[in-house]
């Protein structure tokens, strides 16, 4: 197994985690969206858009642009264009995937963290961050999602590995 197959793979997962999660909550009423569950973010939607926030940053950061202010990367307030907006984003990050080398992916970006601090990080590492930031909160919503009385989706990467082969 390469570092290419390996990013790209789980890029894909993480799309694929992102999108099961949507499904779940997007058709959710907007009183259990915006319950103050007390995670890390108040709710579910808080922490949705962090994570969409974060998503949209890294793929600035993947492409080498320079990255703005949080302020910058606002997310549409209705869950259904959330949605979209973020599954284009993460269609992206895998299309970028696509289309590195082997090599690439050991070689080092630069870029500025919100506070302007800057880093050089290889491309793996930057990938395996946003997979597992995403997993994290997305385990935050699973628990929000199971205090509302809802039994949340199977989100285990060997649940992608056997729907997707």
């Amino acid at each position: 197994m390469t570092c290419s197959n390996i990013g790209l793979g789980h890029l894909r997962y993480h799309r694929w985690a992102t999108n099961q999660i949507l499904q779940e909550t997007t058709p959710l009423p907007s009183e259990q969206l915006v319950k103050d569950l007390r995670g890390s973010f108040h709710g579910i939607y808080d922490t949705l858009v962090h994570i969409f926030q974060a998503d949209s940053i890294w793929l600035d950061r993947l492409e080498g642009r320079p990255t703005g202010a949080l302020a910058d990367y606002q997310a549409p307030g209705c869950t259904f264009e959330l949605r979209d907006a973020w599954m284009g984003i993460l269609d992206k990050m895998v299309c970028w995937a696509e289309g590195l080398s082997e090599a690439d992916w050991s070689r080092e970006m630069s870029y500025k963290t919100l506070a302007g601090i800057r880093y050089n990080t290889p491309l793996w590492q930057m990938v395996l961050h946003i997979v597992n930031h995403g997993s994290h909160h997305r385990g935050q919503i699973t628990g929000m999602l199971r205090q509302l009385g809802i039994k949340p989706v199977n989100l285990d990467l060997i649940s992608f590995y056997r729907e997707n082969g």
